[in-house]
């Protein structure tokens, strides 16, 4: 998240569900404190699109996926679209 000054907030939350936030936040090397204020932001955000193309706000997991798929430039979604159809409607 972009660096600015931060306010304390104080929430209620039921203690399993703290506890699984802890737990996803350690496996995605980030903080429960990030995630809520990821969650928000995109929550309350006016202009969605402009929240939604810069990695800084979205969630870790999607972070972890971005660029993962660079190299398949060549990928043509005509062919993949047929073959799943076929797959689908055409099966024996």
């Amino acid at each position: 998240m972009k660096a600015s000054k931060q306010s304390k907030l104080t929430l209620v939350v039921d203690p399993t569900v703290v506890s699984r936030a802890k737990s996803y936040a350690s496996a995605h090397s980030t903080s429960v404190s990030t995630l809520v204020e990821s969650f928000l932001n995109n929550l309350t955000a006016e202009d969605v699109t402009a929240t939604s193309t810069d990695p800084d706000y979205w969630p870790p997991i999607t972070r972890s996926l971005y660029g993962a798929l660079a190299e398949q430039r060549d990928v043509n979604t005509d062919d993949l679209r047929r073959r799943h159809l076929s797959e689908k409607y055409l099966h024996d």
